[in-house]
């Protein structure tokens, strides 16, 4: 009761001074009308004004002095001093307390276009505090020299608040425009509700504060809070109809602290490590610098006796490796001839000449250029109906050493690994023993840039100061509909690319072979092998990836106004592990560090499934009937409960471009069915081995029924039914089974110039360190402005070719520093160990 008492005792002495303002300016009128008209013009503004007003400090510094900490408002006794000298310093128009205000946001016009930045300025405000350190701290009660007065504003003799100076005085020294305390910007998330024109939606306002240092987050939420309440029910007298309310609080220090950041040190140290051991190794490699020889018997072959008197010099490597018994078989010479030319051709370059773990004597041969991986793709069959059979050789990453290299010890190889012009030459490397599949690896790069145009047009469409409601079904929400269709077509590849080397291997080597091992044990193990190796090779990039986005998060708040709502500061400490183990899938996303985890995490499991359908099908046709059956009825039964759970996603609002990701995209149930025909397709290619024969009608049907998927699929997002393109997880993979099966088979001859270029095949490569690393270099480069950013179509593709330049070239360094560094390193760690 007193409280309204008191407000209504203020807003009359606010209507009060209207009127003396009123009456002066219509002095020489006696038109009442006019003063009416205008009045009521007036009132209408300050209306429309208030509803958006949130945090009045002009309003409030006539209210403070009425209010009592504990009964109006509770805040902290430091902020409540702090507060009332900055509102007694601004109703005396201190150029401080003006610059401070200035400093804050507050409502400008567009807030219904999307411009709902209110941010003020971070620079002034933080520029102010820095002023207030190097001024000696104490407080200012007396800026004049001369006698002052004390001039009556309220009634209460105690609440006077005005010092001028005595009639004669003369103002010295006067220096105001620097503040007696320190300060901090903070920036506060409200949720905007204009009720009274009836609209459907609310707005989330970003507003930028200069207050106090000494006030908590608390404490600005209650003087916020509190703001709103006068406002409403005393200035506007209830004429305003809004609700207003604070979701997140967050300050912004201005800069970052590396020393008090674990994650930082930690980056530092392991990025450290790296760089000394690619300088120490690139010189090595470069023989500045001489490696201890070998001191052990040569594993090489002697090609200098090889080349005096090669039949000889065969004939008794042959009998000495116990190969055959006599020196009749002209078979086994010939094929210990193919291994010689192996070598010798391997030597000449120090990078791998394949990228899968096996070799063949027609590639070493170079005849791959003419018959590709299987001989039936051959064009003349008959040159090659008498070559003898291909020696199944294993592949060992010794023999890419040079002569040199292989006379040093085991701990010089091993440091090899990290050589930085090794490494290049492995990315850059152009014979892929899958050259076949060039055509997968395209639509591999075609499907990583697109799903990092994704992430960049969400992030761009979050901090756009002219950004539509995602709601509305705008370019945004097209954008990701579609998108979609990139996450699809990645796991389409992942899950060809999975049971085509599966099934390659399996069909080249025995289990003995493979693992050392026979029968159950050895099948088993094999399994276990085949996961584990591939989660082994892409751990060591996405912890690095980990490492680095959370420290880019925790850089982003704590120097920029504008950040991302995905809690990557507090995600990647708390719940990071899950990402090494690839199960924060199970968790809520609000908890999921990096926002490209749950496809890391997706894709790993479905490759632990999809693994095992292919090695419980090896063993015998019923069983592969089972289980293409069981696989099928997961297709259906995913894509059927998919479509049900969107029917009901897809009722809610989203809330932001965000949060419409996490609705739309990341379904990790939905991707089941595009993983699991890529195995299909693998197997089919694997079945065909590169020849497919069909008559023309039925490649024509075949390819008039794929294109017609295809564009059924990229068409249902614009329909308006949401839950209907749950159906294009489905059929997308569908339509590109038959040009995958065509691009690998009968035309792969033109698709395998693609992997010709050094710089196609680099691009393939990279493609898993642009995924891992694209939204830390988007935050960084987006948010490098701090500012909102232009959100127009012609902006997000300007802001995605930026930031896929910079993600390539950030893939290359984690590359270099990592990824092939630990590929090769467990390769040679293989080879000691066998």
């Amino acid at each position: 009761m007193l409280t309204t008492k008191v407000c209504l005792f203020a807003l009359l002495m606010v209507f009060a001074d209207c009127s003396k303002s009123f009456s002066r300016h219509f002095s020489g009128s006696n038109s009442k009308k006019d003063l009416t008209r205008v009045a009521r013009r007036t009132l209408r503004s300050d209306v429309f004004d208030n509803l958006f007003n949130v945090y009045d400090p002009t309003f409030l510094a006539l209210v403070w002095p009425k209010i009592t900490n504990g009964m109006h408002i509770l805040v902290d006794y430091a902020c409540w001093d702090d507060l009332g000298f900055f509102f007694r310093e601004l109703s005396e128009g201190r150029a401080w307390a003006y610059n401070v205000l200035d400093a804050s946001g507050r409502y400008k016009s567009g807030l219904f276009s999307g411009q709902r930045f209110w941010l003020g300025s971070k620079e002034q405000c933080l520029r102010l505090d820095k002023e207030s350190l190097n001024s000696n701290g104490t407080r200012r009660t007396d800026y004049y020299n001369s006698p002052v007065s004390r001039k009556k504003y309220f009634d209460d003799e105690t609440l006077e608040w005005r010092w001028m100076p005595a009639p004669g005085g003369v103002a010295q020294n006067v220096d105001d425009r620097w503040p007696p305390y320190r300060l901090a910007y903070t920036t506060v998330e409200i949720n905007l509700n204009i009720t009274k024109f009836n609209m459907e939606k609310a707005y989330d306002v970003t507003l930028g504060l200069c207050m106090p240092r000494s006030c908590s987050a608390r404490d600005i939420t209650s003087v916020i809070n509190f703001s709103i309440m006068i406002n409403d029910n005393l200035k506007t007298n209830k004429t305003t109809s809004r609700a207003a309310k604070i979701m997140n609080v967050r300050r912004v220090p201005g800069h970052y602290d590396v020393e008090a950041d674990t994650a930082a040190i930690l980056l530092i140290c392991i990025t450290t490590i790296l760089v000394t051991l690619v300088i120490a190794a690139t010189v090595v490699d470069l023989d500045l610098i001489k490696c201890l020889p070998y001191g052990s018997k040569s594993m090489t072959f002697d090609l200098e006796k090889y080349h005096t008197d090669p039949n000889r010099h065969v004939e008794k490597e042959v009998r000495r490796d116990n190969i055959i018994k006599t020196e009749t078989d002209k078979l086994a010479v010939e094929n210990v001839k193919i291994n010689y030319l192996a070598v010798e051709n391997m030597m000449k370059c120090s990078a791998p000449t394949i990228t899968l773990d096996v070799n063949c004597a027609e590639k070493t041969l170079g005849s791959c250029k003419r018959c590709g991986k299987y001989r039936k793709q051959c064009s003349y069959p008959r040159q090659t109906d008498n070559l003898p059979p291909c020696p199944r050789q294993q592949y060992n990453s010794f023999a890419s050493l040079s002569t040199e290299s292989k006379k040093k010890s085991i701990f010089c190889r091993l440091l090899l690994c990290f050589s930085l012009a090794y490494c290049w030459r492995r990315i850059f490397n152009t014979n892929m023993a899958n050259k076949n599949l060039s055509l997968i690896h395209a639509m591999r790069i075609v499907a990583t840039f697109w799903i990092m145009f994704i992430h960049t047009a969400v992030i761009v469409a979050y901090i756009s100061d002219a950004a539509d409601d995602v709601n509305d079904q705008n370019n945004i929400y097209y954008i990701m509909a579609t998108g979609t269709i990139a996450f699809d077509t990645s796991f389409f590849v992942s899950g060809l690319f999975s049971s085509h080397h599966f099934f390659f291997l399996k069909s080249q080597y025995s289990v003995k072979e493979l693992v050392g091992f026979r029968g159950a044990c050895g099948q088993l193990l094999q399994f276990v092998c085949f996961v584990t190796n591939r989660v082994i090779r892409l751990l060591p990039s996405y912890g690095y990836a980990v490492l680095v986005s959370a420290v880019m998060a925790r850089y982003s708040q704590s120097s920029r106004t504008l950040v991302v709502p995905d809690r990557e500061d507090i995600n990647c400490r708390q719940n990071g592990w899950r990402n090494l183990l690839y199960i924060s899938t199970i968790y809520p996303e609000e908890e999921q560090c990096m926002q490209i985890s749950w496809y890391m995490s997706t894709e790993t499991q479905l490759h632990m499934v999809g693994a095992l359908l292919c090695a419980a099908s090896f063993s015998s046709a019923l069983r592969a009937r089972m289980c293409a059956v069981l696989a099928v009825v997961a297709i259906l039964s995913s894509t059927v409960a998919d479509a049900s759970n969107s029917y009901f996603d897809f009722a809610h609002l989203f809330k932001n471009t965000f949060g419409a990701y996490w609705i739309i995209i990341a379904r990790p149930l939905s991707r089941v069915s595009p993983y699991f025909i890529g195995v299909f397709t693998g197997w089919v290619i694997h079945i065909v081995q590169g020849k497919l024969k069909v008559s023309k009608m039925t490649s024509t049907l075949l390819w008039v029924a794929s294109l017609s998927f295809m564009f059924v699929s990229c068409a249902v997002p614009l329909v308006g039914l949401p839950w209907l393109a749950a159906w294009l997880h489905l059929t997308w993979p569908v339509a590109l089974l038959w040009p995958v099966l065509m691009g690998t088979t009968n035309l792969s001859g033109v698709f395998r110039r693609l992997l010709s270029c050094g710089g196609l095949a680099a691009l393939s490569r990279l493609c898993y360190g642009a995924l891992l690393l694209h939204a830390a270099v988007a935050r960084a480069a987006l948010l490098a402005a701090d500012t909102a950013l232009c959100g127009h179509t012609l902006c997000i593709w300007l802001y995605f070719a930026g930031c896929a330049v910079l993600s390539t070239l950030a893939s290359l360094g984690l590359s270099l520093l990592v990824e092939m560094p630990c590929c090769s390193l467990l390769r040679r760690l293989s080879d000691c160990a066998s």
